[in-house]
């Protein structure tokens, strides 16, 4: 008896001060548990991204589109590709993407470029979210619809008619884009939204003026 009330002592004593262990690294954890999980899972591994297949106006922030986009669109088409360092469907995407714009960059890389998209001039950028500086730092959260801030983000910039005037027009999808597509799949889904965003941009350039 006196033995068994000796192994429930020491079994105590052990316990205790794993719970102080626990409670002295708890400001520890809670730091590795908000850059690991909160910038790995949910900014990256969006596991069930829903595509929002709409062009839309207003921006995520409610605040007026920035005035470097706007002077872009007087020449073409925006396509932003949102990334960080920590995403591994920025790694699976990002081949996907130099395939589409027949571009090269790499994965720190502000990468700002004029392609030729079937005829059309289209302004290509790459953010990598965690060395963005000036204009470029918070610009995810215009074009953010989700609020989630996930990575991969891809956003298309365009034209639309807007009560009686020619505004920024602008779509925005995630991730992987669907996780049962082939990759063939997810090369024309964006395909077929950039040539949206280059025939809404033909039919509504004429009327586009700002400040």
């Amino acid at each position: 008896m006196k033995k068994f009330l000796a192994i429930q002592i020491t079994a105590l004593i052990l316990i205790s001060g794993t719970l102080g262990g626990v409670l002295y690294y708890t400001d520890a954890y809670q730091e590795v548990y908000s850059r690991i999980v909160s910038i790995i899972c949910l900014s990256c591994i969006k596991l069930d991204p829903v595509i929002s297949l709409g062009f839309r106006f207003d921006t995520a922030n409610g605040k007026d589109h920035p005035e470097f986009i706007k002077d872009l669109l007087d020449k073409g088409p925006i396509f932003i590709d949102f990334g960080t360092d920590a995403c591994l469907y920025c790694d699976y995407m990002d081949p996907l993407i130099k395939q589409i714009f027949n571009v090269s960059f790499e994965k720190e890389d502000l990468f700002n470029t004029t392609i030729n998209f079937n005829g059309t001039e289209i302004t290509f950028i790459h953010i990598n979210e965690d060395w963005a500086t000036g204009e470029y730092k918070d610009l995810e959260s215009y074009y953010d619809v989700d609020g989630d801030n996930a990575v991969p983000m891809f956003t298309t910039i365009t034209l639309g008619y807007h009560h009686g005037f020619i505004n920024p027009f602008y779509n925005t999808v995630y991730g992987i884009l669907n996780k049962d597509y082939s990759d063939g799949q997810r090369i024309n889904l964006l395909k077929n939204i950039i040539q949206d965003s280059i025939d809404l941009y033909n039919e509504n350039r004429p009327g586009y003026t700002h400040d």
